[in-house]
């Protein structure tokens, strides 16, 4: 699968993401997408209509984002991978990626999984149930 990148993803956790077979790209690589790419990490419609186009899913660590993804409904085919950090381990990102894949050897789409520092939870995204 490929990821866009999103949010203060740790390099160890695209170390992770590619030891297990997936590809990371970063916004740059969305710019000839879009007339504004700098605004697409704020946009949830925006930044997943691009994302669709490129049948590209999302790795994440924001929030924020996946709350208004929530708030607004917009639909999404694809993965959200989030990661919640914990504060007092330095570095985890990578471990919670190789926890994910070794729970889940193939991530469903329309789902997001929030990889805490203890456990994933699976959730549908908004218009999972649409077609």
């Amino acid at each position: 699968m490929r990821f866009l990148v999103h949010g203060a993803v740790h390099p160890a956790a695209q170390e992770a993401m590619i030891k297990h077979e997936q590809v990371c790209h970063t916004v740059l690589e969305l710019s000839a997408e879009t007339d504004a790419p700098e605004t697409l990490g704020n946009s949830p419609a925006d930044l997943c209509k691009v994302l669709a186009k490129k049948q590209w899913n999302l790795l994440t660590t924001d929030t924020e984002f996946v709350s208004k993804l929530y708030e607004e409904k917009v639909p999404f085919a694809g993965v959200i991978v989030l990661l919640l950090d914990d504060p007092a381990v330095l570095h985890d990102q990578g471990p919670a990626i190789d926890r994910l894949f070794e729970r889940y050897k193939r991530l469903t789409p329309r789902r997001l999984y929030t990889v805490t520092p203890s456990r994933v939870k699976i959730r549908q995204l908004p218009g999972a149930n649409m077609g």
